[in-house]
């Protein structure tokens, strides 16, 4: 113990010095082939000049000059674009195993070796306003190897329904339902004694009062939990009334928070549209999916869509191809125990799970879930079609959804459902950045934004899986040692 100790603080110190060495130059990359984010062609013989973390200068190049004596990386034969975004982020690695001590920092370091340079944390475990001002100190400080986080402070939700009441075990439902009866009604009942970024809301009052603490807390999104559960949890949860998804939204807008729903049906979905959510940060799983009409009223509200297919697809992929998690880029930051447990007699409950979600008996259950697959596939697709901005996310956290590598396995699905591998990379750019309202921060390669950048040795517009061939991540101009970050990730 006391040498497993002493290697993660070794570990720790060596990203702090690397760190430092980094922030004290600047950077400049030139003769790249750049992919801005923006959804414009890409651009041969660019150079890119970071100063004080941030963006300078791009343009081709005679056209950009470069300072004598700055640090430069020659990126000719390769592509530059930025760092990836997802706007579904859980601190866990989601295997049914004991959580380590240093789960969050292995987390937040495989999302950066991954080339994720921003994340979205919707809740649960050190989600909750303390716990994110705390990482984001220790970040700022150089003290810890993580992306941005950006961050709800923990989702809001009904006492009775999902999560607690659907995938947490019967002690941790007592001790919620101890809470909430020792908690004023017209008072948030806020979950982190139980270790938990999350608050129940009882009623109008309570909810504007837990947006009220967020928004005063620095956090840049509101998360809203409306339905019972998907399946097989039934519906016989109770599910977030309108009128107050109204009084959440107005509270949230009048202090320039978006607010993302999550949902799994048809009427979930109908019931945010009418509350004036900003996006779902899931895609409806429950059939019936939505249909044309349905998508260009997303479209006409201005709804944008986190379909976090890896949720889905993960259960479909363990039963049909197990040997994916053999694969070197997946098993750099994945350690053997994960994987013991994941394909442990936990494998077959969750595939369970899936089955009874997507219909189908006896041996049409594998084909029910292919099938099943597919049609959330289409689905997401129909709804792109029709205008609505889809934005990468992935729920990592939940079994079979990996911190930072499911997030090229989401930009694959969304290909597959559609997306050209451009608007694909857009989902986890610029339309993420957009979504949160920060698009002047980061998203796209331009002067003035954080200068988050990932370097690759193959074009993702050519084969999207080419976001896998990572050469560099820059993470606000610190050119990350993803050496080093293995050391705490595994």
């Amino acid at each position: 113990m006391r040498t497993n100790r002493l290697h993660q603080w070794l570990a720790g110190l060596a990203w702090l010095c690397a760190a430092c060495i980094a922030q004290a130059q600047d950077l400049a990359i030139t003769n790249a082939r750049l992919i801005d984010g923006t959804g414009a062609a890409p651009v041969d013989g660019t150079t890119i000049v970071v100063r004080d973390g941030r963006i300078a200068a791009v343009g081709r190049g005679g056209s950009v000059a470069v300072p004598e004596g700055m640090r430069t990386i020659d990126a000719a034969g390769k592509v530059v674009m930025p760092g990836l975004a997802d706007m579904h982020v859980h601190f866990s690695f989601g295997a049914p195993m004991q959580r380590r001590a240093d789960e969050t920092e292995a987390v937040l370091a495989r999302e950066l070796y991954y080339g994720v340079t921003s994340i979205l944390q919707l809740g649960a475990t050190e989600g909750d306003v303390a716990s994110i001002r705390a990482l984001r100190a220790r970040r700022e400080a150089g003290t810890l190897a993580a992306p941005y986080i950006y961050a709800s402070g923990g989702h809001l939700t009904l006492p009775g329904t999902h999560p607690v009441y659907t995938i947490f075990p019967p002690e941790v439902r007592a001790q919620a339902d101890r809470l909430t009866a020792a908690t004023p009604a017209d008072q948030p009942v806020d979950l982190v004694p139980l270790g938990l970024g999350l608050s129940f809301v009882r009623n109008e009052t309570a909810a504007r009062q837990a947006v009220r603490e967020r928004a005063e807390g620095g956090m840049d999104a509101i998360k809203i939990t409306v339905e019972s559960g998907p399946m097989p949890f039934g519906d016989d949860h109770p599910l977030m009334p309108v009128a107050m998804i109204r009084a959440i939204v107005d509270e949230a807008h009048a202090r320039d928070l978006p607010v993302f729903a999550h949902i799994s049906s048809p009427n979930e979905l109908e019931a945010v549209m009418e509350g004036g959510v900003d996006a779902v940060v899931h895609a409806v799983i429950d059939r019936p999916l939505p249909d044309a009409t349905v998508a260009a009223r997303m479209a006409a509200n201005g709804l944008a869509l986190v379909p976090t297919l890896t949720l889905n697809d993960g259960a479909v992929e363990y039963a049909t191809a197990p040997g994916y998690m053999d694969d070197p880029f997946f098993r750099a930051t994945v350690g053997d125990a994960e994987i013991e447990a994941l394909r442990g007699p936990f494998a077959g409950i969750w595939r369970q799970n899936w089955e009874m979600n997507a219909g189908g008996e006896g041996g049409d259950r594998l084909a029910a879930m292919q099938q099943h697959r597919a049609d959330v596939l289409a689905s997401v697709g129909r709804i792109r079609a029709s205008g609505v901005p889809v934005v990468l996310g992935t729920d990592t956290g939940n079994p079979y959804v990996y911190p930072g590598y499911s997030v090229h396995r989401e930009l694959e699905l969304l290909v597959q459902a559609g997306l050209t591998p451009m608007q694909a990379i857009e989902a986890g750019t610029r339309r993420a950045a957009e979504m949160l309202r920060r698009q002047e921060e980061f998203g796209t390669i331009a002067p003035g934004r954080r200068a988050d950048l990932l370097v690759l040795d193959a074009d993702p517009l050519l084969d999207i899986r080419n976001t896998r061939r990572i050469d560099t991540v820059v993470a606000a101009g610190v050119v990350v040692d993803r050496e080093a970050l293995l050391q705490v990730a595994r």
